[in-house]
């Protein structure tokens, strides 16, 4: 197959769309989502058994598969334990603009959690990302209950 090798322009038809969707949360993440909106704060859950504490909530430990239980503050501190800066521009969704790029993106260790979450962290430069760098959860003043009520995770010195 001969491949063109002269640059073409691409073809931009801008358009704006209002999508209506409903995503059934299950309990833990309704939960999770009802404090988050409600308090600020971040929830996780702990296994009775390895007593490891779940962020985001799971009803089952997955280390020893044990029914999970008791719901505990961590965070909004943390450290980030992988991450990524991305160049791919794309809106928004929790402010309906474009992102600049690159902006970063990493899991996220809480205090006093054993797992991660997956977050839009505030720096973006590849040379500045580092795995050990805190961070803290900037949250929206106005909260809906929903991931985006954690605008992204911004780095902090300690």
């Amino acid at each position: 197959m001969k491949r063109n090798t002269e640059r073409e322009e691409l073809l931009r038809i801008p358009i704006q769309m209002k999508l209506q969707y409903r995503f059934p949360a299950g309990a833990h993440y309704e939960r999770f989502f009802r404090e988050l909106k409600k308090t600020g704060k971040i929830m996780g859950i702990k296994c009775p058994e390895c007593e490891r504490v779940l962020v985001p909530p799971r009803p089952v430990c997955g280390e020893c598969f044990t029914r999970t239980g008791e719901w505990v503050e961590v965070g909004p501190k943390g450290t980030v334990v992988a991450h990524t800066s991305i160049y791919f521009p794309f809106i928004d969704g929790s402010t309906g603009k474009p992102r600049p790029i690159p902006y970063g993106a990493g899991l996220i260790q809480l205090d006093g959690a054993y797992s991660a979450i997956n977050h839009i962290l505030e720096e973006g430069d590849p040379d500045k990302l580092h795995i050990g760098m805190r961070v803290e959860a900037m949250l929206k003043e106005k909260r809906e209950g929903n991931i985006g009520d954690i605008l992204y995770f911004k780095t902090i010195e300690e």
